[in-house]
């Protein structure tokens, strides 16, 4: 009797067992299955994460670039902003040297003539002035230029 209790209680325990075995197998399983999908969502997001910073990069380096250029471009209006008041302050004096050129012709003043030589010694000065300034202008401009094609070309 003793040996047929023991003997069902051994099989009761196996059972036991065994049932518990398949349950902890069950969990296992759908717990891995589980970990596996968080493990793909974590890759799929970590690689959107690398294009994201990689936008941002790119777009960062985008708006550098267009605020240098703007800078560039500010600078280029001043400069002939200063050109056209030169020029527009020679023009006057080209004016007012005909004035006098033609008060001259007109009346044989020699206190004139030497205001007027003073005028025009002053208008070629302006004018030395601006051509510089429109000279230098254009070789900035040339030069950007120039650098502006080294630049795309080392970029493609």
């Amino acid at each position: 009797m003793i040996k047929e209790i023991s003997k069902k209680l051994t099989m009761k325990k196996t059972f036991f067992v065994t049932q518990l075995e398949s349950f902890f197998n069950t969990i296992s399983q759908e717990y891995q299955e589980i970990i596996n999908e968080k493990e793909i969502e974590n890759s799929i997001l970590q690689e959107r994460v690398n294009k994201l910073e990689l936008d941002v990069k790119n777009l960062v380096e985008i708006r550098r670039k267009l605020e240098k250029s703007e800078q560039i471009h500010k600078k280029q209006i001043e400069s002939m902003q200063a050109q056209t008041v030169t020029l527009r302050k020679s023009s006057n004096i080209i004016d007012q040297s005909i004035g006098l050129k033609n008060k001259i012709e007109a009346k044989d003043d020699t206190q004139e003539l030497e205001k007027l030589k003073a005028k025009i010694k002053q208008l070629q000065g302006f004018i030395s002035k601006g051509a510089t300034a429109y000279s230098n202008n254009l070789a900035n401009q040339k030069s950007e230029e120039l650098i502006q094609e080294i630049s795309q070309s080392l970029k493609k």
